[in-house]
């Protein structure tokens, strides 16, 4: 599915935030104790990120309800959300984080002529992209 406006991307990438927040928690609860805690932390901040989103549209949106966006498909960034067991889903959660990262990144530079929307965007795929490497000690 294309994402042809502001808010079509960050209902995106809001909704992402809302799944990666209950994929992690989930896998957290499956997880060895050692882990436990670096997972949920994963998910807290999902959803902290969830809330930065919110805020960011809310801010932006007056201004660029109409604005319309080309070269973002969804399909692009599609990914698994299993948390059924725990090995699966660390798998699972470097295929997210790489996706989301990607998307972030397309995304921040869609959005580059709303300023703080789209540093608000790159700053979040490289906390992404960063993920990556806490998920691979996990």
């Amino acid at each position: 599915m294309q994402l042809g406006t502001f808010g079509a991307v960050m209902r995106h990438a809001i909704e992402l935030e809302d799944s990666a927040s209950k994929f992690y928690g989930e896998l957290a609860q499956k997880a060895p104790a050692g882990a436990r805690a670096g997972i949920q932390e994963l998910s807290d901040a999902s959803r902290k990120n969830k809330q930065l989103l919110e805020k960011t549209r809310r801010m932006e949106m007056q201004e660029m309800i109409l604005e319309t966006i080309t070269g973002i498909d969804t399909t692009n960034y599609n990914t698994s959300f299993d948390a059924t067991d725990y090995k699966v889903g660390l798998e699972n959660a470097r295929g997210i984080e790489r996706k989301a990262s990607l998307f972030y990144s397309d995304a921040s530079k869609k959005l580059i002529f709303l300023p703080n929307a789209a540093k608000t965007l790159e700053k979040i795929g490289m906390e992404r992209e960063n993920r990556i490497q806490r998920i691979k000690v996990l």
